[in-house]
């Protein structure tokens, strides 16, 4: 790749110059969004916990006198953080370039930068809140031991995809018009019905497992759960289908980051 005077860049230079950039601005995001003072960016972490461990005692305490299908305390982690994963980085991608428009003046920041750094940032506050909630609750005898760890890596790795491709797409077309990010809330409460989170789709009718097969966030989850129970409970779900959709999602996502008219609106 040449540079605007001509001159042959090394393609390791680049990737550690825009890996340096996307520090800095994970950087500046957290300073931005939690500060210097108090517990910090620890909250980025922390934040998560909070909200599953809560909703873990809710559910425990409401179903304790009804007789639950599954352990309801896996089934709470598994579903509740998935669904932050994803809401999490919709709603961070969502006007994402906003804030940091007057970084693009820069000739090494890049738009693909901006929401790399802000995905990488949600999908590590909630990757550190899931896994350390598994492993703590294990080893206090909470939780049994997971019976394929490597599964809800798997399923993990495709919510965590599909995640931030969700949130760039969104991100990208809010900058066209602000309709996106108004319809994009009523829907997100449509789809957490049909995210697989409150439920596990062996439990529905025959005809609504074929509507939610649909639904590429059901598959991450099934897969999860299908990791931690095996073959004690029955699971549904289509790896290689979700990875057709996050390949699609990673193009759109692309295709629009490099929309010369997006580029003129930033």
């Amino acid at each position: 790749m040449n540079n605007r005077q001509g001159i042959n860049i090394p393609f390791t230079y680049q990737i550690r110059t825009q890996g340096r950039v996307i520090s800095a601005l994970i950087l500046r995001e957290i300073i931005t969004r939690y500060g210097r003072h108090n517990i910090g960016f620890l909250w980025l972490l922390l934040e998560p916990v909070t909200f599953t461990v809560g909703v873990i005692i809710l559910w425990n305490l409401t179903h304790k006198n009804h007789r639950f299908l599954v352990d309801i305390t896996p089934f709470v982690v598994t579903g509740y953080s998935s669904l932050l994963l994803w809401r999490t980085c919709s709603f961070r991608g969502l006007k994402a370039i906003e804030p940091n428009r007057s970084l693009l003046h820069h000739r090494q920041v890049k738009i693909q930068d901006i929401f790399i750094a802000r995905m990488l940032l949600e999908i590590a506050g909630v990757s550190f809140s899931f896994f350390s909630l598994l492993t703590i609750l294990t080893f206090a005898g909470l939780l049994q031991w997971p019976q394929n760890p490597c599964l809800i890596l798997l399923g993990w790795s495709l919510m965590s995809w599909f995640s931030s491709c969700l949130g760039t797409i969104l991100g990208c077309l809010s900058e066209y018009s602000e309709m996106v990010e108004r319809l994009w809330h009523p829907a997100s409460y449509f789809l957490l019905s049909v995210s697989g989170t409150f439920f596990m789709v062996d439990w529905l009718p025959a005809k609504m497992q074929s509507f939610v097969h649909w639904v590429p966030l059901v598959h991450p989850v099934e897969m999860m759960r299908a990791g931690y129970w095996g073959t004690s409970v029955r699971t549904h779900y289509d790896a290689p289908y979700m990875i057709a959709v996050c390949f699609v999602f990673t193009w759109l996502a692309l295709t629009l980051m490099a929309d010369k008219r997006l580029k003129l609106l930033t």
